[in-house]
């Protein structure tokens, strides 16, 4: 208490913003739609619908995951089976190749091994070990205490923190609301490590980790707050009891475990080839054994170790097993168990070993709700709530019924959750996503650090959503059908909307989430972009050869950018078009069909949210509208499929629009192009008596990106796409200045038009 000094002002005033911002913010939202949808659905529980702004975006985590997993189509793949019989054992060896959705290739891999002449055999080309260390864990801070109690105890986040803070009012513990992951230089490790000596259940290891010297603990960043969490006095057996007795338990150990030695393995890798296959003949073994455990023996790492997403097909975490001896230079004849075909040969190596190899055949596997554990994780990252308040906002969802807890502990978004984040997403997906509050968190941060002024940043912010919220009661009516179709019954959800180019039957219309064509005859689901608006667009066909699927528009952005869409291309592009929106298309020579297959994984997993246009700008669709390239991106400029009597250009990539004047009456998109730059030529139409044209000429051909005058004559509108903090919106500046060049043409500086 000697050292005390004067409280933050910096760190208050920051705390201060963030409140009023997330009390002001929370309370608009969350009264204006509470009152609008209360009563209007009988099975609608509406007692209050809360929006909060880090409240939200953790409901969207949950609900994309939730996307990914209906839209998740199990595709079957094929690989190499190899089985290596030594000493007795059967050792099962990994395709490097990983897998194959083409069982035709699949199958000529194992034909030319069984038709070799000599017969093919497998050789060990390597055999490597070494010794690994696995490094000690990082102090505990809340975050990792969070995650650990949910993953190894099963104890909610909200409940964890209650208990931790319970047990640090006793003297149990340290505060449990830090952000650091490394002891100060101040902090007596030894004297800590003293008071457990006496514990019949890890006391021995502490008396030899204490004699043998301990560590200072790896890593972590000391944030000044508070120091990581540890046990400030020995608990004796039966002293706690229950949940209380567990996380002083799981404390503890990790504590201990943070000083300890590093664990030790052995770790051997075995490459073994079959010539006849060049590259796709390379399998690899691998296992490990424990030579020391170090801090493993104090704590289950395994038990709530981070989590690692999206981990690469083949590169899963090498497993703990022992393994023959290989030598290199070690062949084993080939045997094809499972080949039907009759002539098998089988060539046996002198010694009498001999090996397998097989097709095996898998399905891909959806991916499951979101664990609290991976929730805390992702809201870590994206900078939702702090420290002290991700579990408030994980309770909070699950409170109000947008989640509920499931078995292991994970969380499935109910109805009314999905319909509000849908919801969200289609006026206005910043209210949903990270972005913008991950922003606001930043700025906040910056007044404790006196990089910004906290009435500045209150002020932006509160303009910010004022202007959201104004644009969210305007709009409020798109959330509502949502709300009539998933509270409604089952036979009023999905209606007929476009016809298909196979069936000539009309394709449901599911509102979703997420938004789907359902074809009831063939039971073909075409599934549809997310992020924007989807409208019928009758009697018009996809001009792509072989499709002639009925089109439709699709909306995005404020002011609206209107695209046209059609389902099957959606789902079915052609590489000849270029690169699908939000997408890699980069393949391996040789590997295009596999990596095709697994974008389109991925693509079907929900993760089409689209903010531009749906198709690429080759596709023949979009080539029959492009009237110029879009200089400010890598987009063209199409004609607004919505035609008059308000004629506009708008851009693929960019929220970017151009108004005609209002002169013009009609613009017929030619199939004339341009011969330097490819695109459309456009044939304009003045009214009668307000032609700029000399002699009062109502009709010209032009090629805008390269017509001035024009360019002197149309408003450019830079739009929100309401994803950010600042916007350029409202620019006038025309194009010019040569073929797909910016100049000053008609309208002053920098090509202004008139507005």
């Amino acid at each position: 208490y000697n050292s005390l000094g004067k409280p933050d002002k910096l760190q208050s005033l920051s705390v201060d913003a963030r409140q009023e911002l997330d009390l002001k913010v929370g309370v608009a939202f969350s009264r204006f739609q509470t009152r609008y949808f209360q009563g209007r659905y009988g099975d609608l529980d509406s007692a209050v619908l809360s929006y909060g702004p880090c409240q939200t975006p953790t409901l969207g985590f949950c609900v994309q995951r939730h996307l990914e997993m209906e839209t998740f189509k199990p595709e079957p793949y094929w690989l190499l089976d190899l089985g290596i019989m030594n000493s007795g054992t059967m050792c099962r060896a990994v395709w490097d190749s990983g897998r194959s959705f083409n069982r035709n290739k699949v199958d000529s891999y194992i034909a030319t091994c069984r038709d070799a002449n000599p017969p093919s055999v497998a050789k060990v080309t390597s055999v490597i070990t070494k010794d690994k260390n696995q490094g000690r864990p990082v102090p505990l801070n809340t975050v990792a205490l969070l995650k650990a109690c949910s993953k190894a105890l099963g104890i909610g986040p909200h409940s964890a923190l209650q208990i931790a803070e319970r047990l640090y009012l006793s003297g149990y513990l340290s505060y449990p609301r830090t952000e650091s992951t490394r002891y100060p230089k101040s902090f007596d490790i030894a004297g800590t490590l003293q008071d457990q000596v006496q514990d019949n259940r890890w006391g021995s290891y502490v008396r030899d980790l204490l004699r043998d010297g301990v560590n200072v603990a790896k890593g972590g960043v000391d944030m000044g707050d508070h120091p990581p969490i540890t046990p400030c006095r020995h608990a004796r057996a039966g002293e706690l009891s229950g949940d209380s007795a567990r996380v002083y338990d799981l404390v503890t150990r990790h504590f201990i475990a943070s000083v300890s030695h590093d664990a030790k393995w052995r770790s051997t890798t075995v490459k073994i080839a079959i010539e006849e296959l060049g590259e796709k003949g390379n399998f690899t073994i691998r296992g490990k054994t424990l030579i020391s455990p170090g801090f493993l023996a104090i704590m289950l790492h395994k038990q709530y170790g981070d989590e690692r997403e999206d981990v690469p097909f083949g590169e899963e975490e090498e497993e703990e097993k022992d393994l023959p001896e290989f030598k290199e230079g070690d062949m084993y004849g080939l045997f094809f168990s499972g080949s039907k075909k009759s002539g098998n040969k089988v060539s046996v190596a002198p010694s009498g070993k001999f090996c397998t190899l097989d097709i095996k055949e898998k399905m891909t596997t959806p991916p499951t709700y979101l664990t609290e554990s991976e929730l805390i994780s992702r809201m870590e990252k994206h900078g939702i709530g702090t420290d002290a308040s991700i579990s408030t906002h994980i309770e909070n969802i699950i409170k109000r019924y947008y989640v509920e807890l499931i078995p292991g502990r994970k969380l499935k978004p109910s109805k009314l959750g999905l319909v509000l984040a849908q919801g969200y997403h289609l006026i206005d997906n910043s209210l949903v996503l990270p972005t913008i509050r991950s922003d606001i968190e930043g700025q906040c941060n910056n007044i404790a650090k006196g990089l910004a002024e906290r009435d500045a940043v209150v002020r932006k912010a509160i303009d910010l959503f004022s202007a959201k919220f104004n644009y969210f009661v305007d709009n409020i009516s798109k959330m509502d059908v949502l709300f009539g179709s998933s509270f409604a019954k089952l036979q009023d959800v999905g209606k007929p909307f476009t016809r298909c180019g196979l069936t000539r039957r009309y394709l449901q219309f599911i509102t979703g989430p997420p938004p789907r064509l359902y074809n009831k005859t063939t039971e073909t689901v075409y599934v549809l972009p997310i992020g924007g608006e989807i409208k019928q667009w009758t009697g018009r066909n996809c001009p792509v050869e072989g499709c002639n699927f009925e089109l439709c528009l699709y909306s995005v952005g404020a002011p609206p950018r209107t695209f046209p869409l059609c389902p099957n291309c959606f789902n079915n592009p052609k590489p000849e078009w270029g690169q699908v929106p939000g997408e890699d298309t980069t393949t391996t020579p040789g590997d295009e069909e596999d990596e095709n297959k697994e974008r389109n994984i991925r693509r079907m997993a929900g993760k089409n949210m689209i903010r531009e246009c749906p198709h690429p700008d080759k596709m023949p669709l979009i080539e029959e509208m492009t009237v110029s390239p879009d200089p400010e991106s890598n987009g063209v400029l199409i004609l607004d499929p919505h035609l008059g009597p308000k004629w506009r250009l708008v851009s693929t990539r960019e929220p970017t629009i151009v108004h005609m004047p209002k002169s013009v009456e009609k613009v017929t998109v030619l199939n004339a192009k341009d011969e330097v730059l490819g695109c459309r030529m456009m044939s304009i139409e003045f009214k009668e008596g307000e032609s700029p044209l000399e002699g009062g000429k109502k009709k010209y051909t032009s090629c805008f990106a390269a017509d001035e005058m024009l360019q002197g004559l149309v408003r450019i509108h830079h739009g929100d796409e309401r994803m950010k903090a600042s916007s350029r919106g409202g620019r006038g500046r025309g194009r010019g200045g040569g073929r797909g060049g910016r100049g000053r043409g008609r309208g002053g500086r920098g090509g202004r038009g008139r507005r």
